[in-house]
């Protein structure tokens, strides 16, 4: 009788055209395999536990790839540290500058500017002192440009 309701099952799933397997999920397989230079690491999807197969004189053998806590929480706090450094360091260049502070006390001093008692007042160049200097470097500048044509022509005769 049972083989008769499997049977029914069967052709039922055939008439509707779905395969039997895909209406069951399977399920994950339990390991997962990695290649390595002396073998494999075998990943135990259950549990978690790793162990390195490799093939010995009498066939494969697997042993448990021993974990380390202590040496990973004191590398993941090193991390985390510098990462915090890093993330400090960053928002202090992120940050916008201060002005540069001068090196010297810039107090005002107490003798207001004088010097043997006498106000020191700073004398601006009138336009006839700036019309004169213009004046004064045109004319050495002028004597300059004929001293070197003239000593151009000088130097193409004897050559």
């Amino acid at each position: 009788m049972q083989r008769l309701t499997m049977a029914a099952l069967a052709g039922i799933a055939l008439l509707a055209g779905t395969p039997l397997a895909a209406q069951t999920p399977e399920p994950p397989p339990r390991y997962t395999f990695n290649r390595v230079d002396d073998g494999f690491l075998r990943l135990d999807n259950s549990s978690g536990q790793v162990t390195l197969c490799s093939q010995r004189n009498v066939g494969w053998a697997c042993q448990a790839v021993p974990e380390d806590r202590a040496a990973l929480d004191s590398e993941i706090a090193r991390l985390q540290a510098e990462v915090d450094r890093l993330t400090t360091e960053i928002a202090a260049l992120r940050a916008p500058a201060e002005p540069p502070r001068p090196p010297g006390d810039l107090t005002p001093r107490k003798d207001d500017g004088k010097v043997d008692g006498k106000t020191l007042t700073l004398k601006l160049p009138s336009d006839e002192d700036i019309k004169w200097a213009r004046a004064a470097i045109e004319k050495v500048w002028r004597q300059f440009v004929d001293m070197v044509a003239e000593f151009q022509k000088g130097a193409g005769r004897k050559g």
